[in-house]
C-alpha cells in the first residue's frame, strides 16, 4: 500500500511538473489525458470581499462558484486550493488549504470543500477552545487549481511505474 502511495505521489509530481505545451481556448481545456501524457491543469484566482462572507462566531463561509470543476473532475481528477498570505512584501506566499495558524491563544482554521462546479471555504478562529470567529475585515484571495484525472490502469499497461526514470521519460516525451 505504501508503495502505491509512493507511486502515486511521484506520478502525481511529474503530472504537475511535465504540465507545458498546448493551452486549450479558455485555460480549463487540453488534450483528453487518456493516453496518461497530457495532463490539463486550470488555474483560476479569485478575490473574496469581507462582504462575500456569511456566518458568526462558529465560522463564515464563502462559496466560489467553479464550474470547470466537471463530474469527471469531481471523481476522477483532483481540486487543490491555496491562500495567498501577504505578511510583508518579502513574504508573499500561496498556502495550501486546510491551513492551520497559531496566534497566541487562538487557533485560525481554513478549511475548504469541493463539490461539483463549486467550492466552499470556512474560516473559524477558536480562543482557548471557544469558538471566537471574526467577520473577516480584509481581502482574501485563493487560487483554485483543478486537475484533469485519468485512470492509473492506463499507465501501467504503458509502462513500470516503480522505475521513476522511465516516468520521467514518459512524461517528457509528450512535450515534443
Amino acid at each position: 500500500m505504501k508503495r502505491i502511495f509512493n507511486l502515486t505521489a511521484l506520478l502525481f509530481c511529474v503530472i504537475i511538473y511535465s504540465c507545458v505545451g498546448h493551452k486549450g481556448d479558455d485555460g480549463m481545456n487540453g488534450f483528453d489525458g487518456r493516453d496518461g501524457r497530457d495532463a490539463n491543469v486550470g488555474v483560476a484566482i479569485y478575490d473574496i470581499e469581507p462582504n462575500d462572507w456569511v456566518g458568526d462566531e462558529n465560522g463564515y463561509v464563502t462559496t466560489l462558484i467553479v464550474p470547470e470543476i466537471t463530474e469527471d473532475i469531481y471523481y476522477e481528477g483532483a481540486v487543490l486550493v491555496y491562500m495567498f498570505r501577504d505578511e510583508a512584501s518579502e513574504y508573499k506566499s500561496f498556502n495550501q488549504l486546510p491551513y492551520t495558524w497559531l496566534d497566541n491563544n487562538i487557533t485560525e482554521y481554513i478549511d475548504f470543500d469541493a463539490y461539483i462546479s463549486e467550492i466552499d471555504i470556512t474560516l473559524r478562529w477558536v480562543d482557548n477552545g471557544v469558538n471566537s470567529t471574526e467577520a473577516p475585515t480584509g481581502l482574501y484571495t485563493f487560487k483554485v487549481v483543478v486537475i484533469e484525472g485519468y485512470t492509473l490502469s492506463v499507465l501501467d499497461k504503458q509502462f513500470d511505474l516503480t522505475n521513476s526514470q522511465m516516468v520521467l521519460d514518459y512524461f517528457s516525451e509528450s512535450d515534443k
